[in-house]
């Protein structure tokens, strides 16, 4: 093994940027270069086959995800990751999906979609099968019947499943219409069955803020960064680091641990807080490592590893140059910058996702 730094960009203005705008192109376009070309699915434009009448002369889609730019991320080959997308943004994409196979023009009803889940990642638990793949699949769909100016709140379906097939496109070609399939039926069943002056009545106001309102926190709109350590998941939403003095040092192999004061002001190493900040960029710790956390609309992403094989435990490392910053590893096998994957981070409960 020969140490070396690896160039992989200059990264530092996308996390400078980053740090001053949670939406930032900058982010779109790190994802795309780590993931290389997309993978675009197609789903088919048909009749549901349903078997009930049609109800709806039109169908209207909001696409109200964390992330609305892609469909997910997904394993390609043992490192590497590959985005998946639609053919035209998830929310155009679904609408046109909706509209060729659930509306009538003789229908009596309009329906409005709102789309606050819907993403594809690689399993929990690998799954073993010599002849089929598997992906997760995270689904919500609430629908909304239009009345007058106000919305009828009629139902939503909130779930998650695994999927199989021989290839991402059977999985994902398969998958998403079946869970809308069981969400219009649901939708359905309360439309005929249901006596609607009962139900919840809304305007769109009420439902875009309440969509929003999930991305109510500090951390969302930050352009200042608070230098500290994190204890919780809570004090990042909330930019607000407890613990203000720590250090960072590195080990012969480029590893970077974390040192906090005991009750004696004496510095000790941890690996139990949740993160900590510089006050340019956001970490996370994994398994005792940090890693850098970037946010793409209203999605905080993670670059880093849960993978340590042969014990050969890596980090990025991040060196000032001017005004920017050299990401790379250091100490690490040629094929090592390829273990680095992207993740997703859960900021209600704090976890690293896929």
């Amino acid at each position: 093994m020969k140490s070396y730094i690896l160039t992989i960009f200059f990264f530092g203005a996308v996390f400078q940027v980053l740090a001053q705008s949670p939406s930032s192109d900058d982010g779109q376009r790190f994802i795309k270069k780590k993931c290389g070309v997309a993978h675009v699915v197609h789903l088919p434009l048909r009749q549901s086959g349903q078997h009930y009448s049609l109800l709806f002369d039109s169908i209207r889609v909001l696409d109200f995800r964390s992330d609305t730019s892609r469909l997910g991320i997904v394993a390609n080959g043992r490192w590497s990751q590959e985005e998946l997308l639609l053919r035209a943004p998830v929310g155009v994409q679904l609408m046109s999906y909706l509209n060729a196979g659930y509306t009538a023009p003789t229908a009596k009803h309009r329906l409005l979609v709102v789309i606050k889940n819907l993403w594809v990642s690689d399993p929990v638990i690998p799954q073993a099968n010599m002849f089929k793949s598997a992906l997760d699949l995270s689904f919500r769909f609430e629908a909304y019947l239009p009345s007058g100016d106000d919305y009828v709140a009629l139902t939503y379906l909130d779930t998650a499943v695994t999927c199989w097939g021989s290839t991402v496109d059977d999985i994902v070609a398969k998958g998403i219409p079946d869970l809308i399939a069981r969400f219009m039926d649901k939708t359905a069943d309360h439309l005929l069955l249901d006596d609607l002056s009962t139900k919840r009545v809304v305007s769109y106001g009420q439902i875009d803020s309440f969509a929003r309102s999930r991305f109510d926190y500090a951390m969302d709109t930050a352009t200042m960064l608070v230098k500290g350590v994190y204890t919780s998941v809570h004090e990042f939403r909330n930019n607000t680091p407890s613990i203000l003095k720590y250090e960072i040092s590195k080990d012969k192999g480029g590893m970077m641990s974390l040192e906090i004061p005991d009750e004696n002001g004496q510095m000790y190493y941890t690996h139990k807080v949740w993160g900590y900040c510089d006050g340019r960029q956001a970490y996370v710790m994994m398994d005792g490592n940090v890693f850098p956390v970037f946010c793409v609309d209203h999605q905080f992403y993670v670059l880093g590893s849960k993978d340590y094989q042969d014990k050969q435990i890596w980090v990025p490392l991040f060196i000032p140059l001017g005004g920017a910053l050299l990401y790379g590893t250091t100490d690490v096998a040629d094929n090592v910058i390829r273990k680095l994957r992207l993740f997703r981070l859960d900021v209600r409960s704090g976890r690293v996702i896929q």
